[in-house]
């Protein structure tokens, strides 16, 4: 077999660095040279373990290794020769945790920005798809290439001294891996506030389950109440995580339940649990954007988010946070740019105008839900805010 052009077609596929390896001084030193940025906190990219590593590895496995860092590598080999494939990593650079990482490695915050160029000049990818692609390129050089077992090196030595390999099922370790690094990355990605990520995430999850279920299993899955409630609260307990109020988390999921109980087909249910989910993460962003105001301004802003189809008043509001009703007024149009009563009315045709679009409820039940008893002065509310009155903006 040609290995050049094996590692061609692999590194071309997946846009990731490998390279046949020598157990000898020379190709370790150049590959930790080129590919280890510290060694204490990648100790496994070293000379020294990968002489260990290769001295011990088995045929017909692959070893994933993950450092400090959470970069990765995969060492296997094949026809009779050792690949290293990588570094990839499976996840975004979080400032925050490397920032915590060199602080428990007693290293200095100097290096984060170089840190950060080093991670973000790898590709990312998950194990599920370099073990299917990486096996695929085997198969199309030595059709009769044997399943691949799974082996997590992380405490290294220790790791390789057993001979517990995970070895092929109905489902393979490498997809239960990659199943709860998706799940993981779900709940993350709430907690980050990232709506985009949330929306990849669940739609991975759905189309992993649907891809692995039968007809009559996917319609249980579609009216299993057991199964909302366990996603309801890892998600409420992600928005927790994330910062956002309890009482907001509990608004949404309440309103949720309701939704569920009365829908009728598989559809509806999917989308209430996808709005849920959408709705939690909408409140974490919003909730870490507030952090850039004063906990007065925080707290007002609070408030309104809940109440804003109620009576609010400026006496309640100042009365509430212990300040003086002209220093409330001040402060809100000095941090908010617009004055109370304009961020309650913005709010609220805001929220009618989401109900026009999604709803259908008339004009008048719409106006009385955000807030507006007078269903004439929420048209002349709506009509100012958004240049057309409520039913000119349902149909248009």
């Amino acid at each position: 077999m040609n290995e050049k052009i094996f590692m061609g077609f692999v590194a071309n596929i997946l846009g990731i660095r490998i390279c046949s390896i020598a157990n000898d001084n020379a190709s370790l030193d150049s590959f930790e040279q080129q590919n280890c940025f510290e060694k204490t906190l990648q100790p496994m990219y070293t000379a020294e373990y990968l002489h260990y590593l290769l001295e011990n590895a088995k045929k017909e496995v692959f070893y994933e290794i993950t450092d400090y860092l959470n970069t990765n590598l995969i060492l296997f080999c094949f026809d009779n020769t050792c690949y290293l494939l990588g570094p990839y990593v499976k996840n975004t650079f979080s400032s925050l945790e490397m920032q915590e990482l060199l602080a428990s490695h007693k290293l200095p915050a100097s290096i984060l920005l170089p840190l950060k160029l080093y991670y973000d000049q790898f590709p990312q990818l998950s194990y599920s798809m370099i073990h299917g692609t990486v096996l695929a390129a085997m198969r199309t050089f030595i059709p009769n290439t044997p399943e691949f077992s799974y082996r997590k090196l992380t405490g290294f030595h220790e790791d390789l001294k057993t001979d517990k390999l995970i070895l092929e099922s109905n489902n393979t370790y490498y997809q239960i891996i990659d199943r709860y690094e998706t799940e993981n990355y779900f709940l993350r990605k709430i907690s980050d506030g990232d709506i985009d990520g949330v929306r990849m995430a669940f739609e991975s999850i759905a189309s992993n389950y649907y891809a692995n279920t039968s007809q009559s299993q996917r319609s249980l899955y579609s009216t299993d109440w057991n199964g909302f409630a366990i996603l309801r609260t890892l998600a409420r307990k992600a928005a927790e995580a994330g910062g956002c109020p309890v009482v907001k988390i509990d608004e949404i999921a309440q309103e949720s339940i309701q939704k569920f109980a009365s829908a009728r087909t598989g559809s509806e249910l999917d989308k209430i649990q996808k709005d849920m989910l959408i709705r939690l993460t909408q409140a974490v962003h919003d909730t870490k954007h507030m952090s850039q105001y004063s906990p007065v301004i925080r707290n007002v802003l609070n408030y309104i988010s809940i109440n804003y189809s109620q009576d609010i008043s400026l006496h309640e509001l100042s009365d509430t946070n212990h300040v003086s009703e002209e220093h409330l007024s001040r402060l809100f149009k000095k941090e908010m740019g617009i004055t109370l009563t304009a961020y309650i009315a913005d709010l609220r045709t805001k929220k009618a105008a989401e109900l026009l679009k999604t709803s259908m409820l008339s004009v008048a039940e719409i106006a009385m839900y955000v807030g507006y008893p007078d269903s004439n002065y929420f048209v002349k509310v709506f009509k100012k805010r958004y240049g057309m009155t409520p039913s000119a903006y349902r149909s248009y």
